[in-house]
């Protein structure tokens, strides 16, 4: 049985949910190498599956470490949902279950009383330039995350123009809810908004 020790920032991140792409849910077979030390993602942004890649850096998850115990082909969770991991457990049957009832359900759209909507989970890592002014959709609806793309149709919410003093990249919110606009202060990482639906509001 594998063993292994809850950080204090694993054990926050177990009340959150990793986000995961809907066609990245099913397990992959890897080839494990006894006494080998891999890096299993958490948080279901990472490009290379089911490993981490470093993707996680200031969204509120660390990889799982784990030692091989034996040299094996095993089938490790992608859905990021199973109760045992790194390995699956075939929870992501709930998750693709899960997703087929959301996609009956029409997204909701925002009127002027209306909460910001969910852009996503987790901020965005953007690259910005000195003295250069950004428009912040503020609303939700852009598809142009996290700038605006004048999707707005209400005087309620406007987007915020910003201009950064020095060129350097930034964590910028997609969740709408930060108290710092546009930048990330991690109130992504609260349930309520880890369990929110992505284009709906809270």
């Amino acid at each position: 049985m594998l063993q292994w020790r809850l950080t204090s920032t694993l054990a926050r991140q177990l009340s959150t949910r990793p986000v995961v792409e809907s066609n990245k849910n099913v397990p992959k077979p890897f080839k494990l190498e006894e006494g080998k030390t891999y890096k299993w993602c958490t948080c279901g942004q990472s490009g290379i599956q089911p490993m981490c890649d470093g993707s996680h850096r200031k969204s509120g998850f660390v990889p799982l470490k784990f030692t091989a115990e034996k040299t094996e082909t095993a089938l490790l969770c992608c859905c990021k949902n199973t109760s045992n991991p790194p390995y699956c457990d075939m929870s992501h049957f709930k998750v693709i279950r899960g997703n087929i009832m959301k996609s009956f359900v029409a997204p909701k759209v925002a009127t002027p009383a209306d909460k910001p909507i969910v852009a996503a989970r987790l901020p965005t890592y953007q690259k910005l330039e000195g003295m250069k002014t950004y428009m912040w959709c503020s609303c939700g609806a852009s598809k142009t995350q996290p700038f605006c793309d004048n999707s707005h149709t209400c005087s309620t919410m406007k987007p915020l123009a910003f201009t950064p003093e020095k060129t350097k990249p930034r964590w910028l919110c997609q969740c709408k809810q930060t108290q710092d606009p546009p930048y990330c202060d991690g109130t992504h990482l609260d349930v309520e908004v880890q369990t929110a639906v992505e284009g709906q509001p809270l």
